[in-house]
C-alpha cells in the first residue's frame, strides 16, 4: 500500500487545512516571473537542506513526470553543497534523485 503524501494525510485530518495549504503554495508559485519548473527546482534545494526526503521525492517525481532533465534535479541538489547543505546531505539527496529516476523508469 502506497503511503499518502503529506497533503493527502493532512486532508484526512482537516480538508480545510489541506485546501488552505495548497492555495498558499499556488499563490506563491504564481507570485513572480519564475516558471513552475524553476520554482520546483528551488524547492528541491530547500528540501535537501531541511533533510526532508519524503517531500523531496514528491517534488522530484513531479519534475520528472513533467519531463525535466534529471541532470537539472542533480544540479539543484549540487548547488546546495557548501552553501546550505553538508556533503552528506547532498550525497543522500543525489541518491534520492537516483531512486526517483528508477521509480519513473519502472513505471514507464
Amino acid at each position: 500500500m502506497k503511503k499518502p503524501t503529506p497533503v493527502e494525510y493532512l486532508r484526512t485530518i482537516s480538508a480545510n487545512s489541506a485546501d488552505a495549504f495548497q492555495a498558499l503554495r499556488a499563490a506563491v508559485v504564481k507570485s513572480g516571473p519564475l516558471d513552475s519548473h524553476t520554482v520546483e527546482l528551488i524547492v528541491l534545494g530547500g528540501l535537501v537542506t531541511a533533510g526532508s526526503e519524503r517531500s523531496f521525492r514528491t517534488h522530484a517525481l513531479r519534475l520528472l513526470k513533467d519531463k525535466v532533465d534529471p541532470q537539472a534535479l542533480r544540479q539543484a541538489v549540487l548547488v546546495t553543497l557548501a552553501a546550505s547543505a553538508s556533503f552528506n546531505q547532498v550525497v543522500s539527496a543525489l541518491e534520492w534523485v537516483d531512486d526517483v529516476i528508477r521509480e519513473v523508469e519502472q513505471a514507464a
